[in-house]
């Protein structure tokens, strides 16, 4: 019953598959019959008749295209069905025409070859995967007509640089600029919703993070206010390497910080209930998990290929880790589940990825679980070693060292914050470091020798 990594991820992001698969039912009922009462195709589009004008539902794959018909047979062209242009790699660039008021789901997704596209005027939002996986996409002109950029809309678009948003835009969807790898601009001067701050837009309260400057690095500091760290919010910021969460934040989304392969350290403060699917995936140099008495689930691949990652607390409270929250991390040896764990999903701890792509146990792995727990019957049935053991991480030990972190750790931040972020002195700011990081070693050992 091994579990593919195809498997794994696609599970973690099943809506990605959907937005993929959105594809009109008409257009597989369109014939080529040139001049039909409702359809007409012109060897390049096949168009539809809806309300009195003509829809675009499919363009042919071979075809070299640089703009859109206002007109044909009499009919004006007012729209772009679902998938309408879908996997036509030979588009290097568009201009779609004002007469165009509406643009459906994945309509440009996987245009390979597409480098700009100028909407039309009168546009009112972006789909769902509008652009998804247009990966040569450099620059978009978005008018200031659409009040909502969909979820998706622009997922690994990996040549995009910059984005403005209209004055007009009110709501952007999950993971719509996820995976942007040179997504280093987000310009929102003309925005009232949404604001940029030291290279992260939030929404306008503050309390959103949708999107990270892939230009970040170093430490990165999350405003005090925010409760919800987006799916796909930091994804691909390749040079972060220590990220400061609040109390505030309660949320870790989707994809929320995966790829992001130089972050050793992610600070969760009490407060945070959830971590996402694959939130964590491909984070290599991920060296510690600390993870907050307040947490409640963990994702399906949270953790999925963190090398380096070699120590992780899950306290008391921790009720769901998903499927292969854990795979491929070798440097991790053994993990302690809470009593609290009333549901492991497959492949969870103890795997990594084989040869073949399924998944293996992993040798030298063990578990330290309590009688008749979901984490014993789990260690049984994977044949996993196990030590079982008396204690619970809600023991007075493990609350006294971890509230004692929390308040070094607010402490630390807040003086930080005081003296402007980035002006503290190099060699405070390291010293402050290496103490807190020897604290925190000293108390995770302390915590396993008090459950043994």
């Amino acid at each position: 019953m091994m579990t593919s990594i195809k498997k794994i991820l696609a599970g973690a992001l099943g809506v990605f598959a959907v937005l993929t698969a959105a594809m009109p039912a008409a257009a597989g009922a369109v014939n080529s019959l040139a001049g039909a009462e409702t359809e007409l195709t012109d060897g390049t589009f096949t168009y539809e008749i809806v309300n009195g004008t003509y829809t675009i539902t499919k363009c042919d794959e071979t075809a070299v295209i640089k703009e859109i018909p206002e007109m044909r047979n009499g009919y004006a062209v007012t729209a772009i069905a679902d998938g309408a242009f879908m996997n036509c790699a030979l588009i290097p660039e568009m201009t779609i025409p004002d007469t165009i008021k509406s643009i459906g789901r994945s309509a440009f997704a996987y245009c390979t070859s597409m480098k700009s596209i100028k909407l039309p005027s009168k546009l009112g939002g972006i789909a769902d995967g509008t652009f998804m996986g247009c990966t040569l996409l450099e620059s978009v002109d978005i008018p200031d007509s659409v009040s909502i950029i969909d979820d998706y809309a622009f997922f690994g678009c990996q040549n995009l640089t910059e984005i403005q948003l209209p004055a007009s835009l009110t709501s952007i969807g999950e993971m719509a600029m996820a995976e942007c790898q040179k997504l280093t601009n987000i310009d929102v001067g003309d925005s009232s919703e949404f604001v940029f701050n030291d290279g992260i837009l939030y929404n306008k309260e503050m309390t959103d993070v949708y999107r990270a400057s892939t230009a970040l690095s170093g430490e990165v500091y999350i405003e005090n206010s925010v409760e919800r760290i987006l799916p796909g919010a930091f994804s691909l910021c390749e040079s972060v390497e220590h990220v400061f969460l609040p109390s505030s934040v309660m949320s870790i989304g989707d994809d929320a910080f995966a790829y992001c392969s130089a972050m050793k350290k992610i600070d969760m403060a009490e407060g945070l209930n959830s971590i996402g699917n694959i939130a964590f995936k491909f984070c290599y140099s991920l060296e510690s998990a600390d993870l907050p008495t307040t947490l409640q689930s963990i994702g399906s691949g949270a953790f999925y290929q963190c090398k380096n990652l070699s120590r992780v607390t899950i306290p008391d409270g921790v009720s769901s880790v998903g499927d292969g929250a854990f795979v491929d991390c070798p440097a991790l040896s053994g993990l302690l589940l809470p009593e609290s764990l009333t549901d492991i999903g497959e492949n969870a701890f103890g795997y990594k990825v084989g040869d073949s792509g399924d998944y293996e146990l992993a040798e030298g792995f063990s578990l330290d679980v309590h009688s008749g727990s979901k984490g014993l019957s789990y260690a049984k049935s994977n044949g996993i070693t196990y030590n079982v053991v008396n204690h619970s991480l809600k023991s007075a030990a493990f609350i006294i060292v971890a509230a004692a972190l929390i308040i070094a750790a607010a402490i630390f931040a807040i003086s930080l914050m005081a003296k402007g972020r980035k002006s503290a002195p190099a060699a405070v700011r390291k010293a402050d470091k290496e103490q807190k990081e020897q604290e925190e070693a000293e108390s995770y050992q302390k915590i396993l020798d008090d459950e043994k």
